[in-house]
């Protein structure tokens, strides 16, 4: 049987970049060339995709309900969790399971008892007090993006503090000496405001190098408009960081049109780095160099994790997804 491997040792290409062509992950930067040269080695070689990563293998046709933090507009302003919703409703379709989608309506989540639930999936981060009334409905929760409680929950989740440190050593390494950061804050209901996390991990790893410049870190929202109003205000100040890491890539879209329209040039005169690398980032001006973040994957696992908890795995697993940093023409 043909594997990753060796058609990746045929074209002398890694096994990452083979696995990632083969599941068209349109956010890979390589030539399409290469892409042409890997789809057709892997059709010579009668290369087949593991059955495992088509589909779940059950004798049973579940219904499990994905429950997500935002509301139906919220999430159509973020595909970070676009993406992640699909991963599930997607394997979920291939495995013949039934889903039922719950937005967040007036801080509430209408979920019924009547709904006969074998699961449920929680996208994003949710109060006590509606964890608990979700836990009435079953036991099996898996939360992705959050891990409320590792002793009794699974969860998926990627490792925010490699993820920030990885950013912050490569601009170091590229000789960026004021290193900026604009981010927003995460509520949960109307008024309990989570502490970012991207966020902390900054401040944290450059104090450490004797780094941290307060003055250059901008605090908003998680979205466009907010970037574009922060960078707008930072650069009306005296001084300006070389480089600014924005926490998500909608960010950095504001930030660069603010930067385009006062007649500056990214990343000569100031470089901008995003988070999560959305489909559309490497089609900015220029393209973005982003934090790639497997959010579709991490969907996949969250299902296949309440599918275990539901088939009798009794230990809760925390599953750590990696991330990749991609660059692009936004960094020098």
């Amino acid at each position: 049987m043909t594997t990753l491997k060796n058609i990746a040792d045929k074209l002398g290409v890694s096994i990452t970049t083979v696995s990632r062509v083969l599941n068209y992950d349109k956010s890979l930067s390589v030539s399409d060339v290469l892409r042409k040269r890997i789809i057709n080695q892997a059709s010579k070689m009668n290369y087949k995709t593991p059955r495992n990563r088509v589909k779940i293998n059950s004798n049973n046709k579940y219904k499990i309900a994905i429950i997500h933090w935002y509301d139906l507009k919220q999430e159509n302003d973020d595909p970070y969790y676009v993406q992640m919703r699909r991963g599930i409703q997607e394997l979920a379709q291939k495995s013949n399971f039934e889903t039922v989608l719950i937005y967040k309506n007036d801080g509430n989540y209408r979920v019924l008892e009547s709904d006969k639930l074998d699961g449920i999936i929680c996208i994003g981060k949710f109060l006590s007090f509606h964890i608990k009334r979700f836990k009435k409905l079953t036991r099996n929760i898996v939360f992705v993006d959050s891990s409320p409680n590792e002793d009794i929950y699974d969860s998926v989740v990627i490792d925010f503090n490699n993820a920030v440190k990885s950013v912050l050593v490569a601009l170091i390494k590229k000789k960026y000496r004021t290193i900026g950061y604009i981010g927003g804050s995460e509520y949960i209901g109307s008024s309990l405001s989570l502490g970012e996390r991207r966020e902390l991990v900054f401040r944290d790893y450059l104090y450490q190098k004797n780094m941290l410049k307060t003055q250059y870190i901008h605090i908003g929202s998680f979205t466009s408009a907010s970037g574009y109003r922060l960078m707008k205000e930072a650069l009306e100040k005296s001084s300006k960081a070389q480089v600014y890491f924005c926490a998500n890539d909608a960010i950095a879209l504001g930030a660069l049109r603010a930067i385009n329209e006062k007649g500056l040039n990214v990343p000569k005169d100031i470089a901008i780095i995003g988070f999560n690398d959305n489909p559309t980032s490497s089609y900015t001006s220029p393209p973005l160099s982003s934090v790639h973040v497997y959010t579709k994957f991490m969907g996949e696992q969250s299902l296949k994790s309440l599918v275990e908890r539901i088939e009798g795995r009794d230990i809760p697993i925390k599953k750590i997804v990696p991330t990749k940093l991609v660059f692009r023409e936004t960094l020098k």
